[in-house]
């Protein structure tokens, strides 16, 4: 908590008898590990933190998503963003 502190990141825990406030979370690590770590063997821990960093910010900015009328996570923030200062 500390360290998401010193990065100004404000951590969040899943509430009491709120099962589907984790479900979320654990779908896109479960994507993470289907699309970009299992199927590619890395050499060093820090080519591995690389290719995730690479996936993660494909996975936010370039690959569509269904369940967002295919637009990315950042076309649907930045649109919900918008639609809420309006």
């Amino acid at each position: 908590m500390e360290y998401l502190g010193h990065l100004g990141i404000k951590g969040e825990y899943t509430g009491y008898n709120a099962p589907d406030d984790n479900a979320f979370v654990e779908r896109v690590i479960r994507t993470i590990k289907e699309e970009e770590v299992w199927p590619n063997l890395r050499d060093t821990v820090s080519e591995a933190r690389e290719a995730i960093d690479n996936y993660v910010n494909y996975y936010n900015n370039e690959r569509i998503h269904s369940a967002l009328a295919y637009a990315t996570p950042r076309e649907f923030a930045d649109a919900s963003s918008t639609l809420k200062a309006a």
